[in-house]
């Protein structure tokens, strides 16, 4: 379960697809991994084309995310609205697990206190648009655990297939580059609750037109 800082895990249930395989590949998803999911995405790479993509550059790389507002266009609005007004600037990944995800955006990792990181409020929480799972590479919004209409600036990055989020949490977007950055960044010291031990901070968040 995403909360603020930290994910808990119940046991798994199966996740079926459904006919919003469709809406993966118009929106450019990921290649997939079972072979029945590349008989549903093998046209991956005939999709590919100019797009919007959110860009986090990090010292340890950049992270590129395809919005998909065809699934969440509350969420890709009030992400790309907040961009464009520097929201996400100076703003740390607060909370990782290593090969499992990442989790920042809390408006309290801007100052040097991390005892508060994760509890930040925005002023604004986002309604939930629950419609993809979460698979490796998902983007969604965190929420403290029960609590689907408290999510608002915090998004979590999986790097792992998590079936026990689905129906819980909204993907709004799908890393398309820098994965391994996802990655290396998770792998990174980390203390008792999974805050990095060296501040990781998304040094400059902006919206740029790339073919994915």
């Amino acid at each position: 379960m995403v909360r603020r800082g930290k994910i808990i895990k119940f046991s798994a249930v199966l996740f079926c697809l459904t006919p919003l395989s469709a809406l993966f590949i118009s929106c450019g998803q990921a290649p997939p991994r079972s072979g029945m999911e590349l008989a549903n995405f093998r046209d991956y790479e005939a999709q590919k084309r100019d797009r919007d993509v959110f860009v986090i550059d990090t010292d340890y790389g950049e992270i590129v995310i395809l919005p998909l507002a065809e699934a969440a266009k509350n969420h890709v609005r009030k992400f790309t609205d907040q961009i464009n007004l520097g929201f996400y600037d100076g703003l740390a990944f607060h909370h990782i697990e290593p090969g499992k995800l990442i989790q920042g955006g809390d408006v309290n990792s801007r100052d040097d206190d991390p005892s508060n990181d994760g509890s930040g409020d925005p002023g604004y929480f986002l309604d939930p648009e629950i419609k993809l799972p979460n698979l490796r590479g998902s983007v969604g919004l965190a929420h403290p655990p029960g609590e689907t209409t408290k999510g608002n600036s915090q998004f979590y990055i999986l790097l792992a297939d998590e079936p026990n989020l689905n129906g819980r949490y909204t993907v709004f977007g799908t890393v398309v580059q820098g994965l391994d950055v996802v990655d290396k960044i998770s792998r990174l010291p980390a203390g008792e609750h999974g805050q990095p031990l060296k501040k990781v901070v998304m040094k400059r968040v902006y919206i740029e037109k790339r073919f994915v």
